[in-house]
């Protein structure tokens, strides 16, 4: 079950607080246990000579059991753009998190184009099938996104992540923000709930997640209160929204859903919770709900880069620009040695990368092609 993509949130409180002056013990404890970044390997890229192999996952829990990995240096493509990893995980707790325990169900990339003023938000599709990096910290597989993170096939973290997506869409991420779930709906009744446009196949969803009884739900989900009114822009709840945004069931036009229905809700509160943190709320209410988000989230970003975007953030009209990767109809399930379609999604990743750059750094800008196998 998919969860919540909810990271910008605490990007955007994380940066306001520090540009008001109150966020160094904050900021510092969201760092306590950031993952470190090193020296690329002179011999890290994905191989040419070999084609890398398919594995199999045959458990839902890591095999073997993962192996922190850090994040390699890249070279910044274009000054004035800020690439951040949003990890949204099934982690609980803080220590979970502080750990990278947990399954990145949700990836996002936040660019951050500062002189523009516009942020791109990019999701990565969970079963994108991308070359995947070994213990030996070379590309010898080919595997499921989500699983560089954790879970699958022993992923390491929010370093193999990064490195997974920079080498496979040449890209240049240097910083992340990783939050568990359990407390999103709590952040967004903070902020005092969001005003969601809602169609009746919505508002039907929400209200099975919160009565059918499902065992694997959060006690807030189980304890919500269903919709009463009609579809129309409604004011949700955390809880509410909690369930809104892992809804891959319905489509935008109320027939069957998929996952880039899910991406696209997700995107939609991101910018409802950027347009409130940052039109509504005033100092003292970002310094509380800084003070409760603390225990959910782990970051590596440095507080001096985190000032310097709230200068931007809260000075610039920005606008949002959305896309996933891979692009709808720009993939094909794989089909396996056995002649078996799989779930996983097959595309072309040298394309993908072209696309990808042209819509972050401009249509002049293509990036280095993989070498052929």
């Amino acid at each position: 079950m998919s969860k919540v993509m909810k990271i910008v949130l605490i990007v955007l409180l994380v940066i306001v607080l520090a540009v008001v002056g109150l966020g160094v013990y904050v900021l510092t404890s969201m760092r306590s246990n950031a993952v470190e970044t090193v020296e690329k390997p002179v011999d890290f890229a994905i191989e040419a000579t070999e084609e890398p192999q398919d594995v199999t996952v045959v458990s839902d829990e890591p095999t073997p059991t993962p192996t922190a990995m850090p994040i390699y240096q890249e070279d910044t493509k274009q000054e004035g753009i800020v690439n951040i990893l949003l990890i949204g995980t099934d982690s609980r707790s803080a220590a979970e998190v502080q750990d990278a325990e947990g399954r990145s169900d949700t990836m996002m990339l936040a660019s951050i184009d500062t002189d523009k003023g516009t942020i791109t938000l990019v999701s990565f599709m969970r079963d994108a099938r991308v070359h995947r990096i070994g213990k030996s910290g070379r590309f010898t597989f080919y595997n499921r996104l989500n699983g560089a993170y954790n879970g699958g096939y022993g992923g390491g973290g929010p370093g193999e992540l990064i490195n997974t997506i920079n080498a496979n869409f040449k890209l240049d991420i240097q910083e992340y923000i990783s939050i568990g779930f359990d407390g999103f709906a709590a952040l967004i009744d903070k902020i005092g709930g969001l005003d969601v446009d809602c169609d009746q196949a919505e508002i039907n969803f929400i209200n099975h997640r919160i009565t059918a009884g499902f065992v694997n739900e959060p006690d807030i989900v189980l304890n919500a209160k269903t919709i009463k009114e009609d579809p129309g822009v409604l004011h949700l709840d955390g809880a509410q929204c909690l369930i809104y945004a892992r809804n891959r069931h319905t489509g935008v036009d109320g027939g069957e859903g998929n996952d880039y229905d899910r991406v696209n809700r997700q995107q939609e509160i991101i910018q409802l919770i950027f347009d409130k943190v940052t039109k509504e709320m005033n100092e003292q209410s970002v310094l509380a709900l800084i003070s409760f988000a603390t225990g959910y989230v782990s970051t590596n970003m440095s507080i001096d880069t985190m000032s310097d975007l709230a200068k931007i953030l809260l000075t610039k009209g920005m606008t949002f620009n959305k896309a996933s990767m891979p692009a709808p109809g720009t993939y094909h399930n794989f089909v396996d040695e056995n002649g078996t379609e799989t779930s996983m999604l097959e595309f072309d990743l040298d394309e993908a990368a072209a696309s990808l750059n042209a819509l972050l750094y401009g249509e002049g800008f293509v990036p280095t092609p993989t070498p052929a196998q």
